[in-house]
């Protein structure tokens, strides 16, 4: 059990808060922001369960982007140092943003708020009321620790992926113009079918995950905006807070959607040059325009969940969406107070 307990430490982190939230959320079912938390919470352990049941297709994924960097003569991870850089620094700022994160949540008005309701409940036996706001607490840093520490890394997973696939559609547009000057249109073909092939993979299987953390994101957006919003007294440090949460899930939009919509975009050039090649051979016309009828006349493209292409107005649909819904939900919260105090 010592030796298999760092196995179950995140799991059992991650059970213990969203039972906690649904706990909260029938003692005071009231509260729009309540529900709210909830749903993330429900999502977050949706994205646990279906990444750590592709974990074998992950590792999968890492090892076909490095056969498929070895074929086109180019190691995206050691010569782009740039991109590593930037893993280096999103690694330190995940790691430095959780500290920061809990000062400001302890500080702010958003737990005193919560820590008043807690004591002032009439549901609750005076004598548990003192050890139930140490449980609130603790399940508010369980709950920062698991929104800013393991659902910040699978979108910097994704973005990594994403950059050196993009690199390697463009990489193999100038590299097939040098292999067609030299009569290799085999290897066009094999290099293509490798990076085709791993992209509906990664696409199988992070689809559903991507689509659940974009949720996620506007979901988060949406709670951090209502309560502050509707929250009775607000601080500095509830405003730090919450400008720290609109930057950090705004961010993890912005490495979610445009670099999928980048990959989409590269593949869809290098789809352009392939579906030329018969062209540049005359004498094989005929069996190289069969070969890729039959395999690449589907676009292929990084999708969420099937449902949608991940193409550059997501990102801007997404943010609409957001907005709408806000001020839909104030805009009712208004009216539902007005009434409340005509009654």
């Amino acid at each position: 059990m010592v030796w298999n307990f760092p196995r179950f430490l995140f799991p059992s982190v991650l059970c213990f808060v969203a039972v906690f939230q649904s706990v909260w959320l029938t003692l005071f079912s009231d509260e729009r922001d309540e529900w709210s938390a909830l749903i993330i919470l429900f999502l977050q352990l949706w994205i646990y369960i279906s990444v750590f049941r592709s974990r074998s297709k992950i590792r999968q994924l890492t090892e076909d982007l490095h056969r498929i960097s070895k074929m086109l003569n180019v190691d995206t991870i050691q010569r782009k140092g740039s991109l590593k850089i930037y893993v280096w620094v999103y690694c330190l700022l995940v790691t430095c943003g959780n500290p920061c994160f809990e000062v400001a949540l302890f500080n702010s008005g958003m737990i005193a708020h919560d820590q008043h309701k807690l004591l002032k409940s009439e549901f609750i036996p005076g004598y548990l009321k003192d050890h139930l706001v140490a449980i609130l607490n603790g399940a508010y840093a369980f709950m920062i620790l698991v929104g800013n520490g393991f659902f910040a890394a699978l979108p910097g997973y994704y973005c990594f992926v994403c950059c050196c696939m993009k690199t390697f559609f463009l990489h193999f547009v100038r590299k097939s113009k040098i292999l067609i000057a030299r009569q290799e249109y085999r290897r066009i073909l094999k290099i293509y079918k490798e990076m085709i092939e791993t992209m509906i993979m990664m696409d199988n299987f992070m689809s559903l995950p991507i689509l659940v953390s974009v949720a996620n994101i506007l979901v988060t957006l949406f709670w951090l905006g209502y309560s502050f919003a509707f929250m009775p007294s607000v601080n500095s440090a509830t405003s730090i807070f919450v400008a720290m949460g609109f930057i950090q899930y705004f961010m993890l939009l912005q490495i979610i959607l445009p670099p999928a919509a980048a990959v989409n975009q590269a593949a869809a050039t290098a789809r352009e040059t392939v579906l030329s090649l018969p062209g540049w051979f005359p004498k094989r016309y005929s069996i190289i325009k069969m070969y890729v009828r039959r395999r690449f006349m589907h676009k292929t493209a990084l999708t969420l969940w099937k449902i949608y292409r991940i193409d550059k107005s997501l990102l801007i649909s997404a943010i609409g969406t957001l907005i709408s819904y806000g001020i839909l939900f104030g805009t009712l919260g208004s009216v539902r107070n007005s009434n409340n105090e005509n009654q």
